[in-house]
Order: C-alpha cells, then structure tokens, then sequence
C-alpha cells in the first residue's frame, strides 16, 4: 500500500482554524493567537511548556510581528517481543520545526498566514518487524520514503498559504500534510504523542489513497465558534520528499470534512464526518475476475471512495476551564477523562478494508501531583474486502489492535510514554505480535 494518512483537513490547516475561531472572539490585528512565552520565560525549566521559554523576551517580541517558532524532537525504542514477523528492537527520532507567517500581524497582507514544516527522521521502525498490515509506529513511517525507514535530513512537508477573507471564509493552497486532520481529543496527532499506532491516530479506510504530504488547494467555512466546513482537492499521491508539481496528472482526491463542538452540561464533545472520493488513477478492481496468462492479475478502476465519522465525549472534568477545545495539538486540554470512537467504510470493491471501527478512553491527571500525566486505552478491529482466492489463502480476513500508553510528565514540555501494543498480523502464517514501546518528546 501506497502513502497511509487520513481526513482531509490537514494538520497545520488545523491549527489555523482553532487560531481563527480565537481571533473571532478577540478582532485584534492577527489571526494566530500569541503563546504565553513569557509565562514560561519566568518559570524554571522544570515548569515550562516550552522548555526555551522566551528567549530573553525576543520569542513574544517576534510573535507579536508575526512570527512564530516551534521545534519538537521524539525518540522511540520499540520492540517485538512475542510473534509477528521476527522478534526486533528498533530505535529512531524524528524532528519537527514549524514556522508560521502571520501576514495580517506583520501589516503585509491582511487576513494571509503562511506556514511552513520542516522535518527529519533518523533511525530504524519495528513497522515491518511487526507484520502488521498498518504501521505500528506513525512516528517513524512518516514521512514517507521510497524504502522503509530511510533517513532524512530534512524534507519540507508543508509550505501552506491561507486567505481569509472574512472571519468566517478562508481560502488555502499549497503543499500540505494530511495526517492529523481527523484528530480528536483523546486519539489523534502523529504518532509523536498519544497512540502510536496507525488505527488509532486515523481512520484505517483512508490508507488506499491519501498521502501524508500532498499538493492541493481548498476552501474553509467557520460558520460559528467550534464548527467547520471544508472541501479540499489534492493529490492522491505522495510528496513528502519531493516538490510534489509533477503529482496531479497521477490521481486526484476530492474531500470534504464537517466538524463541531458541543457540550452535554459542562462537559466538552466533539463531532467531525468526513467523505473522501478518489479518481482518475487505477484501482485493483477486488471484485473482478482474474485474468489469467500472459499475465495473472486483477480489472482495475479509475475512482474510490471512503467515509469516516469521529466523536469524543468528556465524562469529567476537573477545575472550570472554559472555551473551545484544541483537539489538533495531540494531547488532552482539560484534566480528566473521556470516550472516543471512530467507524469508517470503504469501496470494497477497490480498497482492501471494507471498514473498521475503534474506540476506547483517554485521561488526564488521574493522580494527585500528576496534573499533566495523561493515558488510553484503546481497541481497533477492521475487516478487509472480498479478496481473490490467492490472497485470500494467506492473508487474513480480519485485524484487531489493542494499544494502551500512559505518558509521564517529566515536566510540561518534556513527557516519557510507556506503549504496549498486541496487533494482529498481516499474513495468516504468522502470529499475534506483542509489542513494547518508549517514547520520548521534548517541545523547544
């Protein structure tokens, strides 16, 4: 399988909405709000978000003309230590810089933000030590490259301009990253915090065709605080690398994706449905016949299509935090517990998952002392389509993942994650893989 991902509305993309939703509230000069560097400036080390601070005061100087920084770094030591393909110990890291353009801010171009990613990625992955068919490490499957595991210096996965031309209207285009799009609050982000595994950072029906950084353009309604609307058409194939110009002609996906917040008393939840629809490129037809010599293979087709809805619910919460929830940083906003789930399906006759379904539960601050501290638990099953009767004989017909983690807080910025993961196996020869993951992830 090509470029594994998920929904439409990218990461960063993400970011900017909750950023315009704030900049709704408060119609000063801007559309990103600016961090509180100065509160971390005056902590220790020990106590700060970022552990930098505020460089002397120049961090809040910078953003308030509309510049902004971050920098995390993430290193996983992970192993299979019972069935799957072979018994394995990797170790890799991956690096994460992020510029953002404020050009309202900067008094350039009113209502324009320009975002740019840059990353690195270094080391080796248990993913295909595991025998899973999904990766059971996002943090080192991307970005994506040719062989598995190769490393990068540093590639540009994102390089993004939105428009907006009204609070409520925003246009964007550009080279963007997919995966973090159909995050919630308690199972999201990349693999660099919360779950590790594929199933539970994306719905599993989008790995057919969806990239993890492509080239697209799209548009974006806020039609109130908490809910958005978007469309989106890209590439359906894979740029992390590369440019990604010369992508169009080989496949295109058009997206579209509505999300709101609610709240049942005073806990937050939250909604988001997304169709995606796949075309002109060429699908194995899964439901044809076989043709038989000069050659052995499958019918295809030009079009696919996948739908995939997720929720989250807060069943406590600790304290009176107020306003809208970020479920796009990839950590729980409020200290106490929850429920999410994600169910999506697919055209069986071109995608080799029919459809999945995942759920579980998420926490924050469980233990006195242990504000930051966060967890889940969670369960992941998906049935693949009605394979040909070759593939059918060695590959199995159903997945089932379970993964829990519990990340400590060594301080707000810095947070070592313990991971356990048991996951079904690709190849019906080969068993259950047990595995055994430590995460570490410093935020600059």
């Amino acid at each position: 399988m090509q470029t594994k991902s998920r929904s439409t509305l990218k990461r960063s993309l993400a970011i900017l909405i909750g950023a315009s939703l704030l900049a709704r509230v408060a119609p000063a000069q801007g559309i990103l709000p600016i961090p509180d560097y100065a509160a971390d400036g005056a902590r220790p080390w020990s106590l700060r978000e970022h552990i930098t601070g505020d460089w002397a005061g120049h961090r809040t100087s910078l953003a308030q003309e509309g510049f902004q920084f971050g920098l995390s770094y993430a290193q996983l030591a992970q192993s299979v230590v019972d069935g799957g393909k072979d018994s394995d110990t990797a170790w890799g890291s991956r690096v994460q810089a992020q510029m953002q353009f404020d050009l309202d801010r900067m008094g350039a171009v009113p209502g324009g933000l320009v975002t740019v990613k840059v990353e690195s990625r270094f080391g080796s992955s248990v993913n295909g030590a595991s025998g899973a068919l999904l990766p059971v490490a996002d943090m080192m499957y991307f970005p994506i490259t040719d062989e598995r595991d190769e490393d990068i210096a540093a590639t540009v996965t994102e390089v993004l301009y939105t428009q907006f031309v009204s609070k409520e209207l925003a246009f964007y285009a550009g080279k963007f990253t997919i995966l973090g799009g159909d995050a919630n609050e308690f199972a999201g982000g990349d693999g660099t915090t919360q779950f590790l595994g594929h199933p539970f950072t994306s719905a599993s029906v989008t790995s057919l065709f969806n990239p993890y950084s492509t080239i697209g353009a799209g548009v974006l309604v806020l039609p109130e605080p908490g809910t958005t609307f978007s469309m989106s058409l890209y590439a359906s194939q894979d740029s992390s690398t590369t440019i990604g110009a010369d992508t169009l002609d080989d496949g295109l996906v058009w997206a579209t994706a509505y999300a709101t917040q609610y709240e049942l008393g005073s806990l937050p939840g939250g909604f988001r449905a997304t169709y995606q629809y796949a075309f002109d490129q060429q699908f194995a037809d899964l439901s044809g016949r076989l043709i038989l010599p000069p050659g052995l293979g499958l019918n295809t087709r030009d079009d696919s299509w996948c739908g995939f809805i997720n929720a989250w619910q807060y069943l406590s919460v600790e304290g009176s935090g107020t306003g809208l929830i970020d479920v796009n940083n990839g950590r729980a906003d409020r200290e106490g517990f929850g429920l999410f789930a994600r169910a999506g399906c697919a055209d069986a006759g071109t995608n080799p998952i029919e459809w999945t379904v995942s759920g579980g539960s998420g926490a924050k601050g469980l233990f006195e002392g242990r504000e930051h501290d966060t967890l889940g638990i969670g369960y992941a099953h998906s049935e693949t389509s009605a394979l040909p009767i070759l593939a059918s004989s060695v590959l199995n017909d159903t997945a089932n993942r379970f993964e829990a983690f519990y990340d400590l807080a060594l301080t707000p910025g810095a947070e070592l994650t313990f991971d356990l993961q048991v996951s079904d196996s690709l190849l019906k020869q080969q068993s259950t893989a047990t595995l055994l993951g430590v995460r570490l992830r410093l935020q600059f």
